[in-house]
């Protein structure tokens, strides 16, 4: 198991209304530019791009203008992206949830603290140990954060965390990686209706 640190992505936006985690990079051979799910199978940006009206142009050709591009659809949708992950163990370069182990989170309360208008986090990847919205759990929990009941844990399932006089609801969603062989449609249909 390699030990990996999180790179430096994380952007602020003026206003963030909808917090996107995500669990940890792919191992940094599969990075296509340096950003949030930077490997180009990755169904993400595609599904952000559409339903932001936007499109995706650039890749390896230019990871600079790759990277800004995605940060203007994040600022279109009013949507920050962040992983939960800071420092992980790696068996060998997968990019598998079940492949990872998480041992230090971000600050994801940095984040909430600093948006008094972010009113839902989507959670997208829900199967493995420490798919982002198992490690969410589990962040909220080591952080003392109280929710309502967290029903079965599956596709568009919802709970509440209550925060400092603020209730955010937390939608889990199916992986955009096709690794999870849900189809392209059904994802982005997902995303669409909880990305408000």
């Amino acid at each position: 198991m390699g030990i990996e640190t999180h790179p430096s992505w994380y952007r602020d936006l003026p206003t963030i209304r909808t917090l996107i985690l995500g669990s940890f990079p792919p191992h940094p051979s599969k990075h296509d530019y340096p950003f949030y799910y930077p490997n180009r199978r990755n169904r993400f940006w595609k599904i952000l791009a559409e339903i932001a009206g936007m499109p995706l142009e650039w890749t390896k050709t230019d990871p600079v203008k790759a990277v800004e591009e995605r940060f203007a659809i994040m600022q279109k949708l009013e949507t920050g992206v962040q992983n939960i992950g800071y420092e992980i163990e790696r068996k060998g370069t997968s990019a598998l949830d079940t492949d990872i182990r998480i041992t230090k989170y971000h600050d994801i309360l940095t984040i909430i603290d600093a948006h008094p208008e972010l009113t839902r986090i989507l959670l997208p990847g829900y199967s493995a140990e420490h798919s982002t919205t198992r490690s969410f759990l589990k962040y909220i929990d080591a952080n003392g954060i109280r929710s309502s009941a967290i029903p079965p844990i599956k596709a568009e399932a919802a709970f509440t965390i209550y925060y400092q006089d603020r209730e955010i609801e937390c939608i889990v969603l199916n992986s955009t990686s096709t690794a999870a062989k849900i189809r392209y449609d059904v994802v982005l249909e997902q995303f669409k209706r909880n990305l408000k």
